[in-house]
């Protein structure tokens, strides 16, 4: 009989519900995995393409690339692109990040045959109109004007700078006269050079119509789209870590941002996972020790947070938070402190208990059907992982105890290590 007076024991749950992929490749060799789940009849396709801004050559050429995309074909203007998804009820997703771009389209089964040679245009046949990249880019400098006046967005773009250098493009902090330096030609060289089945992968995820690896190996298997020139990505110098400290001052901001952090390394790396449980009990989530002291204890912010970025060529550690200009010093203070404690101040058994099971609910609801699944399993495949890398952050969660936390703090969260940059008064 079950004795109500007593609560269940609680046991953290570690079994991720993966949807396993059926791989294939297309005549041309283009990857495709299809992850099929979910009740809708309705699919995802997604193409990723290592064509980031680390693969320019010039200031915002991919990320006006990707951008461009829909806006007329060989076969559609911008105009007959807009009608023809709005008549599918298509939705078309463009995303240029560091690394790599992704460009996608969710659709309805019943409408995936038109869509797919429409994607296809896009993805293959862009014209990048010289008036409409002109307009694009006046649009882009104007709202990149109007940020340099916000105290966050100015702080993070100097951290990156602070972290990388100038020259990277990690850490490449635009100007405005960027924006007038591109050129029709720089787009069309960049995607002729970097959006080709060798430099690429699919993924289709939701409920799989009749024949889809044949429907997909139609439009994007041809033999004959290949790259216009071959070549690897371009090199840059790295800066190497170490403290640097920067005070931007702004003397109408009403409030200052602040961002401490360091470089560190990718998921790739050993640690990476003890790193990504330490910094969630430093700052990220609501019960971490950065939200109860900075912004409970203290009041200086509505919010502050931690977290661990992992790039294919590096990674980097930071903390975020906008703190009123009279309390910024205070503020950093406590933060550099809650670094310091975080060596020396083990997580009691409450605190580590909340800190595993959040986690753990996180990473599991990140699973949550087809959609979410392609967004997992892509992060693997873009750093050349497999599903034991999951497993193994479970794993980790599972056992680590409050002395690893400490150890992994004073081997990378060193507060003497770190950068900042403070933007405000």
């Amino acid at each position: 009989m079950t004795n109500r007076k007593h609560p269940p024991p609680k046991q953290l749950v570690t079994q991720i519900p993966y949807i396993k992929p059926r791989a294939a490749e297309l005549d041309n060799g283009l990857p495709v995995y299809f992850i099929e789940g979910g009740t809708e009849e309705f699919v995802k396709v997604e193409m990723v393409f290592f064509a980031g801004s680390y693969h320019q050559t010039r200031p915002l050429v991919s990320y006006t690339t990707t951008n461009l995309l829909r806006n007329g074909t060989k076969n559609n203007s911008r105009e007959e692109v807009n009608e023809q998804l709005d008549y599918y009820s298509a939705h078309l997703q463009l995303e240029a990040q560091k690394d790599i771009v992704s460009v996608s389209v969710y659709v309805l089964n019943k409408h995936l045959e038109p869509a797919l040679k429409l994607f296809s245009d896009i993805i293959r046949l862009p014209v990048f109109p010289e008036e409409e990249m002109r307009s694009f880019l006046k649009n882009q400098q104007q709202i990149h004007l109007i940020n340099q006046k916000k105290v966050q967005h100015v702080a993070r773009t100097y951290f990156n700078e602070l972290v990388y250098g100038e020259q990277h493009p990690y850490g490449y902090r635009l100007k405005p006269d960027d924006f007038d330096r591109v050129v029709q030609v720089d787009l069309q060289q960049f995607h002729r050079r970097w959006f080709y089945p060798g430099n690429a992968f699919c993924i289709v995820s939701g409920r799989m119509p009749y024949m889809i690896e044949k429907r997909i190996g139609k439009y994007f298997g041809d033999r004959n789209w290949q790259e216009a020139e071959t070549g690897e990505p371009p090199r840059y110098p790295m800066l190497t870590s170490g403290s640097r400290k920067v005070h931007l001052e702004m003397p109408e901001a009403l409030q200052s941002a602040i961002r401490i952090g360091k470089q560190l390394f990718n998921r790739t790396h050993p640690a990476f996972h003890r790193l990504k449980v330490t910094n969630a009990l430093l700052g990220g989530y609501f019960g971490s020790r950065l939200m109860q002291n900075v912004r409970q204890d203290k009041g200086y912010t509505y919010g502050i947070g931690s977290n661990i970025v992992s790039l294919l060529r590096n990674g980097y550690f930071f903390i975020a938070t906008q703190v009123g200009s009279d309390v910024s010093k205070a503020a950093l203070d406590e933060i550099y402190n809650d670094l310091k404690e975080l060596r020396h101040k083990p997580a009691g058994k409450d605190e580590l208990e909340s800190l595993k099971n959040y986690l753990a609910g996180s990473f599991l609801r990140s699973f949550d059907g087809p959609f979410a699944q392609s967004e997992r399993f892509k992060e693997l495949l873009v750093f050349g992982l497999d599903f034991g890398h999951y497993d193994e952050y479970m794993n980790t969660l599972k056992n680590i105890t409050a002395e690893d936390i400490m150890e992994c703090a004073g081997l990378y969260l060193n507060e003497e290590e770190m950068m900042e940059v403070v933007a405000g008064k």
